[in-house]
């Protein structure tokens, strides 16, 4: 798909790549047979699970806690944090003093180290507190959209870049966590890109470096990649000495469905059931499998997107393909989701340079070149430069995206 951003002299129209329901009244309370509202069930602190004891020194501690303390509130129950609410809901929100507790926890934690609370993940571990994460990103757009309402468009750059820290530093130990960091970077840029006009020459610059300081980070997901192949890996290892239990798992997915001519698992529950010694060879090359995808795809990330192979997942029905592919996602929507966030990033920098453009000269560039950022205003999907098209005052920016996803 073709991914636009329109700009004129008034403002930006920003193409968000994901979408956000907020959370309403009526789904936060809950509504019954007959349309009554209910009391819903208060979720479990996180907290006291992953730190018995806590270490003070560690702020993803911090986010959970934070997390915590809004996933109850009902302060978040009237829509305040929705994109339709207006500004005096929003001051409202921001002025109770658990919200304002939650988003100075989140601060606390960006001035720590962080590091996953859980000395071990598998295929079982749960992330509950990433779910609380969510309500903490509205509520950093909900204080950028303020600010920038009050004319503090400092404090606004300010939770921008909060806000893109706790994105990228949450993606901590497991691809859930890579989603949910990605999908608050996606808020705090739809709410940012919206307020542009309101950016000074001296904003522009500082907006640029936030972009810039972003865009040559690590990559969050190589890491998380790597980890899920690790764990992949491990899964299956355990399985070799434990011949029964791997054949009670297999029973345990097929359920009531054990059709063995047309499903992959039940196939291959049937396969080790009249095989029993081949369970080894099973493991062996559905590992196979998965270290060739799982390398291809990290050496995909490193990779301009032109220079990428096309990963291969694999339709034969072997017994280890059967395996491999039950267990294993398809990292390509990773790939395609890692892309675009950059690309989101990207653009916001190459507006903000031709606002501080605009601001200079009192015109709009005729050419990207003009704005002297060659490796900035390269297409993240492509390589080439951005389409720039400029119509009188207003212009458009073009950038390739990735194929749709199938439904």
């Amino acid at each position: 798909m073709r991914v636009k951003w329109i700009a004129g002299w008034c403002g930006v129209a920003f193409m968000s790549f994901m979408s956000v329901s907020g959370v309403t009244s009526a789904q936060t309370r809950g509504v019954d047979s007959v349309g009554a509202a209910r009391v819903p069930a208060l979720k479990p602190p996180n907290f006291p699970l992953l730190f018995p004891i806590p270490t003070n020194n560690n702020g993803y501690e911090e986010w959970v806690a934070a997390g915590d303390l809004v996933q109850n509130n009902p302060a978040l129950a009237d829509s305040s944090a929705d994109q339709e609410s207006t500004l005096a809901m929003k001051r409202r929100l921001l002025a109770d003093p658990t919200v304002e507790r939650a988003l100075h926890l989140v601060r606390l934690g960006l001035q720590k180290p962080v590091f996953s609370p859980r000395r071990r993940v598998d295929v079982n571990t749960t992330f509950s507190e990433l779910t609380s994460f969510l309500p903490l990103a509205r509520l950093l757009c909900v204080e950028q959209y303020v600010a920038f309402a009050d004319g503090r468009v400092d404090k606004a750059i300010e939770t921008l870049r909060t806000g893109l820290t706790f994105g990228y530093r949450i993606q901590t130990d497991s691809m859930r966590s890579g989603s949910i960091g990605i999908l608050t970077d996606t808020l705090l840029l739809t709410q940012f890109s919206q307020h542009l006009d309101q950016l000074s020459v001296y904003h522009c610059e500082e907006v640029r470096r936030i972009v810039e300081d972003f865009l040559g980070a690590e990559n969050p997901t190589v890491h998380l990649m790597e980890l899920q192949k690790s764990v992949l890996l491990q899964t299956l290892e355990s399985k070799r000495s434990d011949p029964r239990g791997f054949l009670a798992d297999l029973k345990t997915m097929i359920g009531d469905n054990a059709d063995a001519s047309g499903d992959g698992v039940a196939s291959l529950y049937a396969y080790l059931q009249s095989h029993p010694g081949s369970v080894n060879a099973v493991l062996d090359d559905a590992q196979r499998r998965i270290n060739a995808l799982f390398d291809q795809t990290l050496l995909n990330l490193r990779l301009p997107v032109g220079l990428r192979k096309p990963l291969v997942m694999g339709e034969n029905k072997a017994p280890g393909a059967a395996l491999f592919q039950a267990i294993t996602f398809d990292p390509q929507r990773i790939l395609d989701r890692d892309t675009r966030s950059l690309a989101e990033l990207r653009l916001l920098g190459v507006h903000v340079l031709i606002h501080h453009y605009r601001w200079d000269h009192n015109t709009l560039p005729n050419s990207l070149a003009e704005l002297r950022a060659d490796s900035l205003v390269k297409d993240t999907f492509t390589g080439n430069q951005i389409v720039y098209t400029r119509e009188g005052d207003r212009y458009t920016l073009t950038t390739l995206g990735a194929p749709e996803a199938p439904p």
